[in-house]
């Protein structure tokens, strides 16, 4: 076992959030690294949770770029993430966003590009100690330059696009050259979002709010209806989609042992009425996919603006594709690659 003076130190910036907190319980399960987890409040259940696991929890705060330096000193590994959908839905940032006359959506741009332009200029600091493929950023692709300007406001895609790789290439080379892009797909979690759109209720029979006390059924909608997953997005186009708590860490882990400067795609692809196929042979309930449009999408949300956001991601994933048909490598890709895991 390599002693602490020996092992590499990882940095993950938030890590207590789904992406940061796989990457770190998976580097700390090999003894070569030590794992420094950065969060704002150290004090969390999350936070607590991570230290007892062997990580060093630290305070960092995304907009403090001071702090980051300082978080960042000594790093052979930095593994950067930044979160679009936080300033989206907290109140005070749409208020702010109302107090500036800007939608709440590029609100939530500005701050996701200011957070991860301020990691990129803090990790620059210290690239020179960074591993020759040690700034692994987990990104989207750029669907303003993917569909040559025809989606120009899918924010949550290009607030990371335009730092990971645009903005670390054009200002920071040393860095850009330690640098590997980790694309995400669909978080199967999502649904938590979208309940409505991905699993709508068709009750052929009207039922009471509860079920009669001489059953056990707890969903008696389900007794004679189906459910209907409902987006504007093509019936055959292949999606990528993640289990983030469970394979972010294993593959950001198998990607740090690559050569740098090249982009992946973190995802198992299948067509959405394939998904809804997997739900249902999980679930036992009836499910079909039907194609709406965008705007009938909108209309069927109550928060307009997630609404506009999120039906411009699945017209997006239609044509050219979430990926934006860039060449991204896959988990295929990597398991022809010998590792060493570290055991």
């Amino acid at each position: 076992m390599a002693s602490a003076e020996q092992k590499k130190l990882i940095v993950v910036v938030g890590a207590t959030g789904n992406q940061g907190g796989a990457v770190a319980r998976r580097f700390i399960q090999d003894p070569r690294y030590a794992v420094r987890g950065l969060t704002r409040n150290p004090d969390s259940p999350a936070g607590k949770e991570l230290a007892a696991l062997g990580v060093e929890v630290v305070q960092a705060e995304l907009d403090d770029v001071k702090s980051l330096e300082a978080a960042f000193a000594g790093a052979n590994v930095i593994f950067s993430v930044t979160n679009y959908w936080e300033p989206f839905f907290r109140p005070d940032c749409r208020a702010k966003a109302a107090e500036l006359g800007v939608s709440c959506r590029k609100y939530a741009y500005d701050v996701e590009y200011r957070q991860g332009k301020n990691i990129a200029d803090a990790a620059a600091t210290v690239a020179g100690s960074l591993d020759a493929n040690g700034f692994l950023a987990s990104t989207l692709s750029n669907s303003r330059k993917c569909t040559d300007g025809k989606i120009d406001d899918l924010y949550h895609f290009d607030a990371k696009a335009d730092v990971f790789p645009d903005y670390v290439n054009a200002a920071h080379p040393e860095l850009a050259a330690k640098m590997s892009c980790i694309h995400t797909g669909f978080f199967t979690t999502s649904h938590r979002i979208l309940p409505e759109s991905y699993f709508h209720r068709v009750s052929l029979t009207p039922y009471p709010p509860s079920p009669p006390a001489n059953t056990t059924n707890t969903h008696p909608q389900l007794a004679d209806g189906t459910f209907e997953m409902r987006f504007p997005c093509s019936p055959n186009s292949p999606i990528p989609h993640l289990d983030v708590n469970a394979d972010t860490g294993n593959f950001t882990y198998a990607v740090s042992q690559m050569p740098a400067g090249k982009a992946y795609m973190a995802a198992e692809y299948l067509t959405w009425p394939e998904f809804a196929a997997a739900w249902q042979r999980v679930t036992g309930a009836s499910i079909a996919y039907k194609e709406v449009s965008f705007d009938e999408m909108v209309a069927a949300m109550p928060d307009r603006d997630l609404g506009v956001e999120v039906g411009l991601m699945f017209v997006y994933s239609s044509a050219p594709g979430y990926d934006g048909q860039m060449e991204l490598l896959k988990a295929e890709d990597l398991r022809k690659v010998s590792f060493d895991d570290g055991g």
